[in-house]
């Protein structure tokens, strides 16, 4: 009899572990990489230009996470106001200053790309609504997801 239970509270504590590390290893944590350093001008003319601005974040393996920090920069004489921002893909989030930025101050820019499922080149469009004109800033991100 007590073989029998002791056999029985090894397969339970076995059974325990077993589901503990298997839901660990199945479902593991994506790893974050943070890049950046860009500082896009903004302004009415740069906007009318209609040039994108390409931000290129490299080799990423399937799975990671990138956050890339920028900043705008006012490049006109008015105060610049981000009315929205708008993303080509739900896999990229974007946070921006809300304030006003004063002409030729910089206010903070980031993004977060998440490769999750993704594979083989990617270019995501990143549209910046400003108070510079009726066109958006464009972001181009592109990375090579492997």
């Amino acid at each position: 009899m007590r073989r029998a239970v002791l056999a029985a509270v090894a397969l339970v504590a076995l059974a325990f572990f077993a589901t503990a590390f298997f839901a660990t290893a199945c479902d593991p944590k994506p790893a974050t990489t943070t890049a950046g350093g860009a500082v896009f001008d903004i302004s009415p003319e740069i906007v009318e230009s209609r040039k994108d601005t390409l931000v290129d974040i490299g080799l990423v393996r399937e799975g990671e996470i990138v956050q890339y920090n920028a900043a705008i920069r006012n490049a006109g004489t008015d105060p610049l106001v981000i009315t929205s921002v708008e993303t080509s893909c739900g896999c990229t989030e974007v946070e921006y200053e809300r304030a006003p930025i004063a002409p030729g101050a910089t206010g903070g820019f980031s993004f977060r790309f998440d490769s999750r499922g993704m594979w083989g080149a990617q270019h995501k469009l990143i549209e910046i609504h400003t108070s510079a004109g009726r066109r958006p800033y464009r972001v181009v991100m592109q990375a090579e997801v492997e």
